[in-house]
């Protein structure tokens, strides 16, 4: 697994560059013929090459565990995380698991997302969002070849492995650019082959819910939505538009929160549907905090907020 870490767990790099290499070793070796007359039968968990010593509390299906192991085996194994708790969230484009953190991080839990390999087929558009975006390989090294972009253009296999590590690679990078920030996103701790290790908000048993659940008590709603506004600008004034922000996105515990699911995210410099991806997503938070009787016109603010921090001559085209 080749893990990209922040600069608090720069001391496992090279375990994870050791297990990487031992991983590449074991993915080569094959599994033996079926005996003659017998249909040969795939065992997932058999074929990982992963550390058998990882046993998650987790109680899954076969194949869900063999999920597990291959893609949180290796956190386990560089002493990310002890244990997988249970599932969180299960979605089209990813599974997230609450883990028990190893000792030595000095949290109690983490989260884990894991995506799901055929995130591209479910995703409308997908090349909206992709405008004007550096893609990426899985050794994070710009795809800049003739083959890989025509492969990219036909979602062949290989197009979309690249795509996959590409969107992977965006949503890493942007929590740790805007955790650095201080915008209320999870903090990233390691990311790997198909999956990012994060703070968990919540405890063992429960999760932090998203907003759209939650009953706010209406003295809390003008200074949640002040708070969620400003994370907003923060992020535009750090040339990112999250392009698909809601309250099915932002979670919240105890009065505290953390916006989420970002690999679509956008830079408004670059990509020519920025801004109306940026009003969709202010409009979106309005209309939610209107029910508590928040009143904002989304459009004007929109555009208050753009014009404040984009600033080039070119970025009125868009409005």
């Amino acid at each position: 697994m080749n893990f990209r870490t922040t600069e608090y767990w720069d001391e496992f790099e090279e375990h994870a560059a050791q297990h990487q290499r031992k991983g590449k070793r074991a993915s080569k070796t094959k599994a033996a013929p079926a005996p003659a007359g017998q249909i040969a039968r795939f065992d997932p968990v058999a074929q990982l090459g992963v550390e058998t010593e990882f046993a998650p509390t987790f109680s899954a299906s076969r194949f869900e565990r063999a999920w597990i192991l291959e893609y949180l085996g290796a956190f386990y194994a560089e002493h990310f995380i002890a244990d997988v708790l249970r599932q969180v969230k299960g979605g089209k484009e990813a599974t997230v698991y609450c883990c028990r953190a190893d000792p030595r991080i000095g949290v109690e839990l983490l989260a884990a997302k894991v995506y799901r390999p055929k995130i591209f087929r479910t995703l409308k558009n997908d090349a909206e969002y992709r405008q004007g975006r550096t893609i990426r390989d899985e050794e994070n090294q710009d795809v800049r070849g003739r083959r890989e972009k025509l492969a990219m253009k036909k979602k062949t296999r290989y197009g979309q492995n690249l795509l996959h590590d590409a969107w992977l690679a965006n949503e890493y990078q942007l929590l740790v650019k805007l955790h650095a920030a201080g915008v209320d996103v999870p903090k990233p701790i390691a990311q790997g082959d198909n999956a990012i290790l994060m703070e968990h908000l919540g405890e063992a048993d429960m999760s932090a819910p998203t907003l759209n659940v939650i009953d706010l008590p209406h003295a809390q709603a003008r200074p949640l939505f002040e708070r969620v506004l400003a994370n907003i600008e923060t992020m535009l004034a750090q040339q990112v538009v999250h392009a698909d922000l809601s309250a099915f996105n932002i979670l919240y515990w105890e009065g505290d929160l953390r916006i989420i699911d970002l690999p679509q995210a956008v830079n408004p410099y670059v990509n020519p549907h920025a801004f109306s991806m940026f009003e969709r997503d202010v409009t979106r938070v309005c209309q939610f905090f209107a029910k508590y009787h928040v009143r904002a016109d989304p459009r004007q603010l929109a555009r208050e907020l753009w014009r404040r921090n984009v600033t080039r001559d070119e970025s009125e085209v868009f409005l």
